[in-house]
């Protein structure tokens, strides 16, 4: 797939283009380095290149011409630049074309702090290259850089972080693979998108990365956490022991019903292991090596399941530093991984004991220690909502309930068949307007909206295949419902309510 990110300086654009390359595993071809790489052959600033390319327009001329060239030959590259997505699509090259925004005082800030200068004299520089590249779009190619009609997804990015900011680009990227069951669905005017819920709306459905300290239990801090935010129906996913500290997800009001889903998430964790005997440092790397892939795994006595032989997948497992006997390492592992029993699984084989330390929860499925809070944190923004109107940290700290399903196959419905499942009625082929492509028979799949509001899970009883292929039958069984009815009007039985509604593309 072919990605352009485009945006005004300051706006994140090569953050976003290197950190998307890396998760995609694409390559990324940033052409603001050329400009750059141009200035500084010359001895000048961009300022003065850019009054240069005023006057020369073979420099500009060069440089698009590149990214057109750069776009025909490879199918698979993320391209930034400024007309990326104007030169591909005067030209019909297809690709997801992203545009970023911030507004001037952040974007501002950004390139005084990036370029080492002083943000008076940053806010001159940057106001004179946008000048002067809106004349020279103008002038050259008639393209008005202030038209944001070429893209496919627009991100404020004022108040996201870069990890906030790449997750949205990647949801665009993965509804851009979806496989399209009925290109003229009813277009959904009646959802709105989880982003744009008030905070209220967020604490009924939502989710909260909690930053457990050492000491508690789960569920004591889990309570704690009800008082602070004063919400009645709560609950976590996934126990942590009261020794060990990290990411203990908290789930509000009809998100509860969705702790079994974060239960089964693969998690990441830090560990500190104390060795009982010294081991050569080559030899305590290559023994730990073979601790990856499929293990088996005996629960401690002290555990909340039973006590039974069973097999675990360790994704990753990465030594950060040894220093004597202590080994410090990270690991990436599926969910109901004992690293307590791992790491005396490590001491037997090197023939000298081990111990756990200390261990950190760094993650746990797409819930990350960057996104996390304390319940400190949380508690001053609650009351920052309530008593000063405040809630840009609260919405920061309470996700949707969406997030918890990012990892799930997802099926998207047509907005005519919302209702219907909204009572409980199981979604059939007709009723599916997209869905991931690769879904197989009896996995549990999540049904969105096309605004991606969840409405419910459920199991497939088709492939993806055989959906796109059938024109009858139940393609997903529907289990469990997190939409409340009346969000959507009923229409399945009215076909006179889609009467002059325009189609989706």
């Amino acid at each position: 797939m072919r990605i352009t990110i485009s945006g005004p300086p300051g706006s994140g654009k090569t953050t976003a283009c290197n950190r998307l390359a890396e998760e995609l595993g694409l390559e990324a071809v940033v052409f603001g380095k050329l400009f750059r790489q141009l200035a500084a052959e010359k001895g000048i600033s961009l300022v003065e290149l850019g009054e240069i390319a005023e006057k020369d327009p073979s420099i500009d001329a060069d440089i698009d011409a590149r990214i057109v060239e750069t776009a025909r030959s490879k199918e698979d590259i993320i391209l930034e630049s400024r007309l990326s997505a104007y030169m591909l699509t005067r030209n019909n090259i297809p690709a997801l074309k992203v545009y970023l925004n911030a507004s001037p005082e952040v974007r501002m800030a950004r390139i005084g702090g990036r370029e080492d200068i002083d943000l008076e004299k940053a806010v001159a520089e940057t106001l004179k290259r946008q000048e002067s590249e809106a004349r020279r779009y103008k002038m050259y190619y008639d393209i008005d850089i202030n038209d944001l009609s070429v893209y496919d997804l627009i991100v404020d990015t004022d108040n996201l972080t870069p990890d906030e900011v790449l997750e949205r680009i990647l949801d665009a990227v993965r509804v851009r693979m979806m496989l399209v069951k009925d290109p003229k669905a009813v277009p959904d005017r009646w959802g709105i998108r989880p982003s744009d819920r008030s905070t209220g709306e967020l604490l009924s459905a939502g989710v909260i990365a909690l930053d457990k300290p050492e000491g508690p239990t789960s569920h004591q801090a889990t309570a704690w956490a009800r008082g602070a935010i004063h919400c009645d129906r709560i609950g976590h996913g996934g126990t942590l022991d009261p020794g060990v500290s990290g990411i203990l997800p908290i789930c509000t009001g009809r998100a509860v019903r969705l702790t079994d889903v974060v239960l089964s998430s693969d998690k990441e964790y830090v560990c500190l292991m104390t060795l009982h005997g010294d081991v050569p440092e080559e030899r305590i790397r290559e023994t730990m090596s073979r601790f990856t892939g499929r293990i088996y795994q005996l629960p401690p006595v002290r555990s909340a399941v039973k006590r039974q032989l069973r097999i675990r997948r360790i994704k990753e497992l990465e030594i950060l530093q040894i220093d004597g006997r202590k080994v410090l390492f990270r690991i990436s592992c599926d969910a109901g991984t004992y690293v307590r029993t791992l790491c005396i699984d490590i001491g037997e084989a090197l023939l000298c004991g081990a111990s756990m330390t200390e261990l950190r929860r760094t993650r746990s499925g797409r819930m990350r220690e960057s996104r996390s809070a304390t319940l400190q944190q949380l508690a001053d923004a609650y009351v920052a909502w309530q008593q000063e109107g405040r809630d840009a940290e609260l919405r920061r700290i309470v996700r949707p309930m969406e997030d918890l399903v990012k990892p799930l196959p997802w099926v998207i419905a047509k907005a005519t068949s919302v209702d219907a499942l909204c009572h409980g009625a199981d979604l059939s082929v007709k009723g599916v307007h997209m869905l991931d492509p690769g879904i197989r028979k009896n996995a549990l799949a999540a049904v969105l909206t096309v605004r991606g509001e969840l409405i419910a899970i459920g199991y497939m009883q088709m492939s993806s295949d055989k959906v796109m292929s059938s024109d009858s039958g139940v393609a997903v069984r529907v289990t469990r419902v997190l939409m409340e009815p009346g969000h959507y009007p009923r229409m399945w039985k009215q076909s006179s309510d889609l009467e002059g509604l325009p189609v989706l593309f």
